[in-house]
């Protein structure tokens, strides 16, 4: 992948190369325009050893991370629509850069949608001041460099022309919550609980995966009126891929994808300004690259020999299988000189989860070393448990979903690790087709599983990696399909 030179020129005023929204239109006069963008967000190795989170901080660089951005004006309303390669996207970084952003071109925050990939190899950097040591301000260098990728390429808008597809992938999903066989002995949870259903569970004794998995790849893609391919924007319902060496920064198989749809598609390397690929996560949040087969399907399948990937090899062969399918669907694209664009955005409101009674007591019990947690897992601490008992933690936490609508495309952004039959029950419901469904969207807060998922358990349903009531995917769903029907 090729590398940016990281420019930091403090002193930049956004305000100052602002550009004025386009005139509108007549009839007769209206114009799709695009420009699009990449802006280097990777943090530093950590040069000082306390500057560093509770991961230990990277030392290596094998790939630049970015804020991939692609702006659509449609000469009257103006989109942005931003993928950063990061683990996580904090609100708060989300509406300060978003600020900053309407200040520079006048785009306002309900039009743009910032999102973050999930790769987990994003940050070694520490993201807060603590007292008496040094540290790297990284939250608000984000924000300003997001906001410098959309003021570029609205910068570098053009006259365009527009297509969307949908095709599938299903060989690199595999759904990560399973049902076991009964010899496998009981699943305890992360607060000696016994659960139904086990995360990452292995790959032998199992019984059955305890949800779907969305193989559809739904993409965007733009050029230029003289046919120059301007930005490919997909999303993929797939966690990270991994298999990249500890304390290294890399934005995983979404930035390979990224660079192989452009080779794909011919993209001249230097086209100027350059081509903008951007993969996006899915509703990924119950599904992982690791194939899982239940003892039945096992016993249908000639044994195979466990491949064993060199760094980085996983991630490019999910990544050229994906630019392929993608390929082979903008073959037939319908391309489109002009669409309408419009955006509904809302603030829901969910009751915060608490632990219970029991749960409380059973972590005050561990605390005081007077019984061992039957769960090893890294997750199942009393201290999370405590934490959340706080009566200082807020009641309610509020969270921002949008949907945004590019012709006949229509686009669900939310701010979770959506697990992949909420996003299959909202392309089934919406009453624009297709729809691309976004994840970790504007925010971060935590895994969202159905009422029924909760039931059965499983690591994606602990307090602090849920954080919202138990019936909160259905309360967005309904929200996202009303909201939906509302675009234009």
């Amino acid at each position: 992948m090729r590398s940016q030179c990281l420019v930091i020129v403090a002193s930049l005023c956004l305000t100052l190369f602002s550009l004025p929204l386009a005139d509108a239109a007549t009839p007769d006069e209206t114009v799709l325009q695009a420009g699009a963008a990449i802006s280097n967000i990777t943090p530093p190795i950590s040069l000082d050893p306390v500057a560093q989170s509770k991961r230990p901080p990277a030392t290596h660089v094998h790939d630049e991370l970015h804020a991939r951005c692609l702006v659509l004006d449609d000469g009257e309303v103006r989109l942005a629509l931003v993928v950063c390669d990061l683990r996580h996207m904090s609100a708060e970084v989300a509406a300060n850069a978003k600020q900053l952003i309407q200040s520079a071109t006048g785009i306002p925050p309900e039009s743009v949608l910032i999102s973050a990939t999930h790769t987990h190899t994003s940050s070694g950097a520490r993201l807060e001041e603590g007292e008496s040591e040094s540290y790297y301000d990284y939250k608000a260098f984000l924000a300003r460099r997001i906001a410098e990728g959309v003021l570029r390429s609205v910068n570098q808008l053009e006259p365009a022309r527009i297509g969307w597809g949908v095709v599938e992938e299903p060989t690199q999903v595999f759904n990560r919550r399973w049902f076991l066989m009964p010899g496998r002995g009981i699943i305890y949870g992360a607060h000696d609980n016994i659960e139904h259903v086990d995360t990452n569970p292995g790959y032998t004794g199992l019984l059955r995966p305890a949800g779907p998995v969305d193989p559809q790849i739904t993409f965007l893609s733009v050029q230029s009126t003289s046919g120059k391919p301007i930005a490919l924007f997909a999303s993929y319902g797939l966690h990270y891929v991994g298999g990249i060496p500890a304390r290294t920064i890399s934005a995983d198989y979404f930035a390979i994808f990224a660079d192989r749809i452009g080779e794909l598609l011919g993209v001249d390397p230097n086209q100027a300004p350059p081509f903008v690929g951007i993969m996006a996560n899915g509703t990924s949040g119950d599904v992982n690259n690791l194939e899982r087969y239940s003892e039945e399907e096992l016993a249908k399948r000639d044994p195979q020999p466990k491949k064993r990937y060199l760094p980085y090899e996983k991630a490019c062969e999910v990544a050229y299988l994906c630019a392929e399918k993608v390929l082979q669907g903008h073959l037939s694209l319908q391309w489109h000189d002009y669409v309408k664009l419009s955006s509904v955005q809302r603030t829901l409101t969910f009751e915060r989860r608490y632990p219970t009674k029991e749960e409380v007591e059973w972590a005050e019990a561990v605390k005081a070393k007077k019984i061992k947690p039957m769960s090893t897992s890294r997750y199942s601490t009393y201290s999370t448990v405590l934490a959340y008992a706080s009566p200082e933690m807020p009641p309610t936490i509020d969270v921002i979903v949008q949907t945004h609508r590019i012709g006949d495309l229509a686009i669900a952004a939310m701010p979770f690790e959506v697990f992949a039959e909420i996003g299959l029950e909202l392309k089934d419901r919406s009453p624009i087709q297709p729809l691309m469904n976004i994840s970790i969207a504007n925010g971060s807060h935590g895994y969202l599983p159905t009422p029924q998922q909760h039931r059965l358990g499983g690591y994606e349903t602990w307090i602090g990696v849920n954080k919202v009531q138990l019936d909160a995917s259905e309360k967005m769903v309904d929200s996202l399909v009303e909201m939906l029907d509302e675009l234009e």
